[in-house]
């Protein structure tokens, strides 16, 4: 029940809308039981009577009530749809706006397949709870009015009926706790559909270069088949609810007629009481066998809405500060006071870090597997808190400043370049969003890249397939570059950004990244040891503490793990 209130809470912004179409469903209800009211005078008065007066009239009565009732059922079919589609947009919203808040350690701990359907097909399922709120209230509407209307006719015939009510109550309730636990079931398979098939989209080349089709295959079978399985627990309990549901109707009809038959037999009833009452009876079973099957909806809802909601929910432990700092520009000084960090309680990845990097200095971060690098270089622009100490940007705790004033002054290029679908342009306009196409320019081409730009068939608003497959690597590397150009940090992150490139392409990108790195603050994390050689600054990491500091000539003079490790590398190059 309280999943439950709080996905109807969302109506509270659409009184006006739901109002309207409740209404609108009210009137649709009471034309539905017109037509049973109508057939005693159908049946008496034309049929035995012969009343043409009262012929004309019904038939009249008809039309008008059945356009009403068309126009009743527009109003409240698009009203719903219209607050369906509203409140599905603003979960959605806030899903994202929740997902833009959560650091990166939520992601770390998610399935990429599983977020993706809980806002895709799970909010999805919301719909069929919400677009048929106000025919819920017509069927309540009908059902009473239905029940009044037999009562007003025969008591009697009227108790008979209703006492088969409890058993489809009691069915009711069986299916729809079953059908709860297969909804919440479904989309958890479906979120495993959705996992396989975002794997194998964004791994294609590894998958292909390893031959592993039979493994996907085998993979995306297996979860195809549970989301089936499931999928066909689901149809059998939903198949069986209307006929079952019918059956029990249609027992309960048969002893009705009968004994409705003997009244009107013995003068207790005329004919047409008889014929209204029946065609009640079997208008009453609609909306019965609606509200049963809005159990179902209910308790699948129910299921999705809590997949939902536990991202609405989700910790955001990563916080700004009410009062936060708005740097209005950055010098690039970047200080570790005692910092310590840890992923999960005992397991620390840095410990003690403390180090201070003045403006304009170039530090690269090198070191084992393991040591600490990538987590050092997440602590500055704060996708971590330090679990311990704190890391300062000119001086100031980086928990008390604004993330997007102090973000603006950070640019990360990684090993993996990310280009979103849209033009080169659009890719580079990233940096700074109000940027000119002069700016766009000049950024292009302080990083190598505008030459090759200018060669696509439609230059700058060339399309960019997703993840930018059209492009090489170096290609794409240089229009991230361009995109760190225009943003023009005070604070640069460069995680390997040269690894996976050709030696022409790497010389290019080198020249471009020796001009983005002139006088900012620059973080070099690098596995190749001859890319660091001219850095002011190389910490060297080991198991989450700075065992070394210093430049290239003053690590390899004291033999310790800097000059291990690149004579690893290099020793057929030099003698150490």
């Amino acid at each position: 029940m309280k999943t439950l209130k709080r996905i109807l809470s969302y109506f509270g912004n659409y009184i006006p809308a739901l109002m309207l179409g409740t209404a609108g469903s009210a009137v649709v209800a009471v034309c539905t039981i017109f037509p049973a009211w109508i057939m005693k005078s159908v049946v008496n008065d034309v049929l035995v009577n012969r009343n043409l007066v009262a012929l004309h009239w019904i038939a009249l009565a008809l039309v008008v009530v059945m356009f009403v009732k068309g126009v009743a059922q527009f109003a409240q079919t698009y009203l719903m749809h219209y607050v369906s589609q509203s409140i599905l947009r603003s979960i959605r919203t806030a899903c994202l706006d929740r997902m833009l808040e959560l650091s990166l350690s939520y992601y770390e701990k998610q399935r990429t397949g599983q977020l993706m359907s809980r806002i895709t097909s799970d909010v999805m399922v919301l719909q069929n709870l919400l677009s048929s709120f106000t025919s819920l209230v017509g069927d309540f509407i009908a059902f009473f009015g239905f029940c009044a209307y037999i009562f007003y006719l025969h008591w009697k015939l009227a108790v008979i009926s209703v006492i088969i009510i409890p058993f489809i109550g009691a069915l009711i309730n069986k299916f729809s706790r079953k059908m709860k636990k297969i909804g919440s079931r479904m989309q958890i398979r479906i979120g495993d559909i959705s996992t396989v098939l975002q794997e194998f989209i964004t791994g294609v080349k590894v998958i292909k270069s390893f031959t592993l089709e039979e493994f996907i295959k085998d993979r995306f079978e297996q979860a195809n088949g549970a989301n089936f399985d499931e999928t066909m627990r689901g149809g059998r309990i939903n198949a069986a609810t209307t006929p079952v549901i019918e059956f029990i109707n249609t027992c309960g009809l048969a002893i009705i007629f009968w004994y409705g038959g003997y009244e009107v037999i013995r003068g207790n009833l005329d004919a047409g009481q008889l014929i209204s009452f029946l065609t009640a009876l079997v208008g009453l079973f609609t909306p019965i066998k609606n509200l049963s099957k809005m159990s179902n909806v209910i308790s699948q809802s129910v299921g999705a809405g809590e997949r939902v909601f536990e991202i609405l929910d989700a910790h955001i432990d990563i916080k700004e500060s009410p009062d936060a700092i708005k740097l209005s520009s950055c010098r690039g000084e970047v200080e570790f006071c005692n910092v310590s960090f840890a992923y999960n309680e005992n397991e620390p990845v840095l410990r003690s870090v403390n180090i201070k990097i003045n403006p304009g200095e170039v530090v690269a971060l090198v070191g084992p597997s393991g040591a600490g690098k990538t987590t050092f270089i997440n602590l500055i622009p704060r996708f971590f808190d330090a679990t311990g100490g704190a890391v300062k940007i000119d001086g100031h705790d980086v928990r008390n400043l604004s993330f997007n004033a102090m973000r603006r002054f950070i640019a990360m290029v990684p090993q993996e370049t990310l280009l979103f679908s849209g033009t080169i342009e659009e890719n580079i306009r990233l940096g700074r969003l109000e940027a000119t196409h002069e700016e766009i320019l000049e950024a292009a081409k302080l990083a190598n890249a505008h030459d090759f730009i200018m060669s696509q068939p439609e230059g700058y608003e060339t399309m960019l397939g997703e993840r930018g497959v059209n492009l090489s690597g170096g290609q794409a590397q240089r229009v991230a570059l361009s995109r760190a150009f225009l943003k023009d940090p005070g604070i640069l992150i460069l995680d390997e950004a040269t690894s996976a490139l050709d030696s022409e392409t790497e010389n290019l990108v080198k020249e471009s990244l020796s001009r983005l790195m002139s006088n900012r603050t620059t973080f070099m994390i690098a596995h190749r040891l001859s890319t660091v050689v001219k850095a002011d600054k190389i910490l060297v990491l080991q198991k989450g503490e700075i065992v070394e500091i210093g430049s290239h000539s003053q690590l390899l003079e004291k033999q310790g793990l800097y000059s291990q490790l690149y004579r690893s590398q290099y020793a057929d190059q030099v003698n150490i």
